[in-house]
């Protein structure tokens, strides 16, 4: 339990989120597919700099299992996925952005 606004909030629910936003890439992934509705798997995988494609579809079949992203598959040639946040996923970004914020401020980091 922690304790917030003279009211107790038990932790233990949010364990196995912040165990998966903890793994490298999934603030990342999440902070994206806020800024588009939809994102194909390659966009993902260049805008992260990410080396392996494995690793990034791995944290998306994490996210999809968590219920924060959905994955479509696009009918085209070669077949296409295309990845959004779901109604959680953008709930959790939403709750996010202040903690990106601060980590900016403190880092010193200009905005780009």
């Amino acid at each position: 339990m922690i304790m917030h606004d003279s009211r107790e909030i038990c932790i233990l629910p949010s364990e196995s989120v912040l165990k998966l936003i903890g793994k490298r890439y999934t603030l990342l992934i999440i902070g994206l597919l806020g800024n588009e509705k939809s994102m194909h798997f390659n966009e993902v995988l260049r805008s992260v700099g990410a080396a392996r494609s494995n690793l990034i579809s791995q944290r998306f079949k994490e996210l999809e299992s968590a219920g924060l992203v959905e994955r479509r598959i696009i009918n085209t040639r070669p077949v296409g996925v295309e990845y959004s946040l779901t109604e959680k996923g953008l709930e959790l970004r939403a709750q996010l952005i202040p903690l990106f914020d601060w980590i900016e401020k403190s880092s010193g980091a200009k905005p780009k």
